[in-house]
């Protein structure tokens, strides 16, 4: 389950173990992500975090101008540009198959590689990288989560219930409890494996006992709570504070539904492994770029690399030194803006997240995000799941969850939908399915894109 443990061992273990070894990782953990750099962290975020666009600018300058002089001057890739003038604009695009390939040139010869952290990215695009950094750069990341839950109302040691890609157990090992408890954060894991109609109400008699103030993971797995909590009428036994979302991409009738059955707001975050940016909702569900963590660019259709608008984020981290990725493609379609939020930051706002790069339908040359295709499935009333399989260039494959009382005008709408956005051309065949589990990483994609390298 956790790259410390061996993991063999753990899933041998029976589950009075398995707690108290999640347990003791949650104690270390504990004590790693809340020292050092972490309160200090705290403090600079609170100082900035209603500071005026000229004070943001003032200071998103001067770490930018740190970033990019470590690099030059520590990092052998950055050092082999021969950069003379150091600036943003003199720097290159950055796609993650060029740190593939030469991973260990972009560490900094400030650090020994042996003493830093890897973190690894879910490979979602087709490329997983290692992403190396220090003890620091993962307290300093934890001061941005605990900021935004304090933003919700979540204290560290208040009850968490946690929907995560976290192998709890084999996925085919459909023998209950499918949650383990660690016991010294107050933490409650779910499996985002088991989650079928048969085990539903398990997980809701389970998170009506231990009552937690902050539901937290991947959206798609906390909607099929969600759903079945409204479709069964269920009452809860608890209110939480608030549900913290991350690492999918969800529409706002999937908010209301979660909002509705748990009887509280949801509040977004955006991140990545590769530690370069860290965006996250406020109380009127803006996604505000913390200026500390990075900034980000986008890339236009005219090919332009511009401070707002709508195309593919290009992001450039000022947390991790030990390995800085500048103007680097973290394969994200999106659009920044710089409007006035009633919260009073000022900050860059991610608008929208459309969805990863490859994760598009490709249409006569035209992609088309994940986003747009949600929309096709927003009103279908008797669908709970949906998903669509590009194998060949001009044809898709819906992959649907249906309840008793689908019918064929509904699928004729999806059809007419998807029609919409794909073209006349493309030929739409619907599967119904049982279910359609997430992947390796416990995530649910929406477009599987087996027919097209998208750039």
């Amino acid at each position: 389950m956790i790259s410390n443990f061996n993991e063999k061992i753990y899933l041998r273990s029976p589950v009075f173990m398995q707690n108290i070894l999640v347990s003791i990782y949650g104690f270390v953990e504990h004590l790693r992500r809340y020292r050092g750099d972490y309160k200090r962290m705290i403090m600079s975020i609170r100082q900035n975090e209603f500071k005026s666009k000229k004070e943001i600018d003032i200071l998103q300058k001067r770490l930018l101008q740190r970033t990019l002089w470590n690099a030059v001057e520590n990092v052998p890739y950055y050092r082999s540009l021969k950069i003379n003038k150091v600036q943003l604009e003199s720097f290159p695009v950055l796609a993650r198959e060029d740190v593939f390939d030469i991973e260990k040139s972009f560490i900094s010869d400030r650090y020994k590689k042996k003493k830093l952290l890897k973190l690894y990215t879910g490979g979602s695009s087709g490329t997983p990288l290692t992403v190396y950094v220090s003890k620091s750069v993962r307290q300093k990341t934890y001061a941005f989560w605990n900021v935004f839950y304090q933003r919700i109302g979540f204290a560290i040691g208040d009850k968490k219930a946690s929907f995560i890609g976290r192998k709890l157990q084999e996925p085919d090992n459909h023998r209950p409890p499918f949650w383990r408890l660690n016991l010294y954060d107050q933490q409650l894991l779910f499996s985002s494996y088991h989650l079928s109609r048969k085990n539903l109400p398990m997980y809701v008699e389970r998170l009506n006992r231990f009552r937690p103030v902050l539901i937290e993971g991947y959206p798609q797995s906390i909607m099929q709570v969600a759903n079945h909590i409204l479709e069964q009428g269920i009452r809860l036994e608890f209110k939480p504070k608030g549900i913290s979302t991350s690492s999918e991409n969800f529409t706002e009738k999937d908010r209301k539904t979660m909002e509705k059955a748990f009887g509280c707001n949801v509040f977004d975050q955006y991140g990545s492994a590769e530690s370069v940016v860290f965006a996250s909702d406020c109380p009127f569900k803006n996604k505000h770029v913390s200026p500390e963590y990075g900034m980000v660019e986008v890339l236009d259709e005219k090919g332009d690399l511009v401070k707002q608008g709508e195309g593919e984020l290009i992001v450039t981290g000022f947390l991790n030194d030990a390995m800085p990725l500048i103007r680097y493609r973290i394969g994200d379609y999106g659009k920044v803006t710089y409007k006035n939020c009633p919260c009073g930051r000022q900050t860059a706002i991610i608008e929208k997240l459309y969805g990863k790069v490859g994760s598009v339908v490709v249409s006569r040359g035209k992609k088309i995000p994940t986003a747009a295709i949600a929309i096709a499935f927003e009103y279908l009333q008797n669908v709970k799941k949906a998903q669509l399989v590009q194998n060949e260039p001009n044809k898709v494959i819906a992959r649907i969850v249906t309840t008793p009382g689908f019918r064929e005008k509904e699928e004729d709408f999806m059809k007419w939908e998807l029609r919409k956005m794909l073209g006349e051309h493309m030929e739409i065949e619907v599967e119904k399915v049982e279910d359609i589990p997430p992947g390796k990483n416990g995530k649910y994609q929406m477009v599987l894109q087996n027919c097209y390298r998208v750039e």
